[in-house]
């Protein structure tokens, strides 16, 4: 039978500040995520977002991609 042992553990102020700048880099990558790709999410449901995606799109890649 195996016994249970306690667990003795430290989190020094290090690790709750790597924890905090992996979250707020999380969250400013989820941004600039949403940033970039906002008329292609939202063109799914929206004709005025399909439009605006079709012309940023023909932007970046030039008129040959039509």
């Amino acid at each position: 039978m195996a016994s249970i042992t306690p667990m003795l553990s430290y989190l020094d102020p290090g690790t709750g500040s790597m924890i905090a700048a992996a979250l707020a880099g999380g969250v400013a990558g989820l941004g600039v995520f949403f940033k970039m790709y906002w008329h292609r999410l939202a063109g799914v449901f929206s004709r005025k977002h399909r439009a605006a995606a079709a012309e940023a799109r023909s932007q970046l890649l030039g008129d040959a991609a039509e």
